[in-house]
């Protein structure tokens, strides 16, 4: 694997200091164009596919495919609008073969510092002209802790497919956020919108729009805070994120396809005759 992509001095400094990293022009705009096409291809088939009841968990709805062993995510305010799928790259070996692009892999392995990654989960934001809504202020780590045992060393490559502003609803950053580890601060309720963050208790103003253009990459760790406005304009803002950990745990899709073994066992368990 070639070294070109690996981090320089003063790139580990900055994700140091500042908890997030873009690199520029990362993926072609040719390259970009292909990685779409497979993404609306998936949402023809969610589009297509018999509907699952869609649940609101917190500031989200949710629709679990167990066919396809993914969760849709639907704009709550859009119903019939998706605004991402997770996980994806079980589903197409095309996106699944860009997580493994050195461009990314070689970042992810050294903010991990770990000799060896491999691709926890990876999710779709599509941000739709006009519909694409709010994604609330929060912090990776929450969501994930009690499902994977590394995931304070799990590192995201966020590639952006379009140009990403302000007006269509880039990423915003709280810079160096992540220094503080898992932050307490969220809303008094109960379940799963408790991982979300009180902004109540927040300087909203310090927030960075991390504008970039088509092809850039943001990478940054489980630990920083960060949110997306809703998209007002009449551009799409899609984005795919690959999400890394270090070698030898099992990927999302993985950990689901044992948690439904072990069901289907004990299912199979309960019906047997008694003797």
């Amino acid at each position: 694997m070639s070294q070109s992509y690996r981090l320089s001095a003063t790139e580990r400094k900055q994700l140091n200091e500042d908890g997030f990293l873009v690199r520029e022009h990362v993926f072609t705009r040719e390259e970009c164009r292909r990685m779409i096409d497979h993404i609306e291809a998936l949402e023809r088939d969610l589009l297509a596919a018999k509907r699952k009841e869609k649940h609101v968990v917190g500031s989200y709805m949710f629709e679990i495919q167990q066919e396809m062993q993914a969760v849709v995510k639907w704009e709550p305010e859009f119903p019939d609008v998706i605004q991402g799928l997770e996980p994806f790259a079980h589903l197409s070996p095309a996106l699944d073969s860009w997580a493994r692009d050195p461009r990314l892999w070689e970042v992810a392995r050294d903010m991990i510092g770990e000799p060896e990654i491999g691709l926890f989960t990876e999710k779709t934001t599509n941000k739709r002209a006009h519909t694409g809504g709010h994604i609330i202020l929060h912090q990776d780590y929450p969501y994930w802790r009690n499902q994977n045992p590394v995931a304070h060393k799990v590192i995201t490559a966020m590639i952006q497919l379009d140009d990403a502003d302000r007006e269509n609803g880039c990423l915003e950053v709280l810079p160096a956020s992540h220094r503080d580890g898992w932050n307490r601060v969220t809303k008094k309720v109960d379940g799963f919108g408790a991982n979300e963050l009180d902004v109540d208790e927040f300087d909203l103003t310090k927030l960075v729009p991390v504008e970039s253009g088509a092809g850039s990459v943001i990478f940054f760790g489980s630990f920083l805070i960060h949110r997306s406005l809703p998209n007002r304009s009449n551009r799409d803002r899609r984005a795919l994120l690959y999400s890394y950990q270090p070698g030898g745990y099992p990927s999302g899709v993985e950990m689901n396809r044992l948690f439904a073994k072990r069901q289907a066992e004990e299912h199979a368990k309960v019906k047997e005759p008694a003797e």
